[in-house]
């Protein structure tokens, strides 16, 4: 109980802030990035914003990639690859780096307890990277809901429906926004652990980009050499340790899971473990009790 009233109050700290509020409407901004449209003639790509105005409404009403329940499924591929460390560092990163720098965080503790003190905060700001990207992406997918048709309104047959949204439409939003949540979660780790040795909130939020900048841009190019060296079994050996890889949580059958999947929860299990563990051990090992 003590627990849950300290989580509380952490809560409290991260989602009623301005962070948290920006880090949402970033979200909901950066899915409008998305691919909506590949035009042929032309390999070129229209993401959601552009093909809204580029396109007659003819045209969107004719062509079933423009469907809103295909263009939320999209919704976390654009740029919010990119920038999900900064804008899920937002929600706690305000709160904390005010309640170190101040000094509050020597009674906070002292108060608390240090291991609940610790647990708390990493529920708080899990919690809150989480829920900012899922109501941003609820966000953006209530706005393509009012501007863009409907699926059932082209008039697709059973086969072409349950082969582009086999669970239905209610299944596919709500793993979309579980996706979201845990995507969102899990981008929060490593800015998370960089407060506990740094207080500056620009470090806290950047450097997290870069790290996942290169672990991408690494992975991608790997993948990209197999290729070139006909190993097409690449991409089912690298995705599970790719930095969005925990996305992909929200869609495993435990029923029938693959290998691929399998080291994909292991991988993000000991991802969030050692990160957690570390923050705790570097928190532990400071004198003046995080400040």
């Amino acid at each position: 109980m003590k627990f849950l009233h300290t989580l509380k109050q952490d809560l409290n700290k991260t989602l009623i802030n301005g962070g948290f509020a920006a880090a949402a409407l970033m979200t909901c901004v950066l899915c409008f990035t998305a691919s909506a449209y590949r035009d042929n003639s032309n390999d070129k790509s229209y993401s959601v914003f552009e093909a809204f105005f580029s396109f007659e409404r003819r045209f969107i009403e004719t062509n079933d990639e423009f469907a809103s329940i295909r263009l939320f499924g999209n919704g976390l591929s654009g740029y919010i690859t990119m920038f999900i460390p900064i804008i899920v560092a937002f929600p706690f990163m305000v709160s904390f780096c005010a309640e170190r720098n101040n000094g509050l965080m020597r009674f906070t503790i002292t108060r608390s307890g240090k291991l609940r003190y610790y647990l708390s905060k990493f529920t708080a700001s899990f919690l809150s990277g989480g829920l900012a990207v899922m109501i941003g992406l609820a966000l953006y997918g209530v706005i393509v809901w009012i501007a863009f048709p409907s699926i059932d309104s082209y008039g697709l047959d059973p086969e072409q429906l349950s082969w582009s949204i086999p669970d239905g439409v209610f299944v596919s939003v709500m793993r979309n926004l579980l996706a979201a949540f845990i995507y969102g979660a899990f981008s929060t780790l490593p800015a998370f652990f960089l407060s506990s040795f740094c207080k500056n909130p620009y470090i806290i939020t950047c450097l997290p980009f870069m790290l996942v900048y290169v672990w991408n841009t690494a992975i991608n190019k790997l993948m990209m050499k197999a290729f070139e060296t006909g190993d097409f079994e690449i991409y089912e050996k690298l995705s599970p340790f790719t930095p969005d890889s925990p996305r992909q949580l929200a869609y495993i059958s435990f029923s029938g899971i693959t290998e691929a999947q399998k080291k994909m929860l292991i991988f993000n299990g000991a991802y969030l473990f050692v990160l957690l563990i570390g923050f705790i051990v570097i928190m532990n090992l400071r004198t003046d009790k995080g400040n």
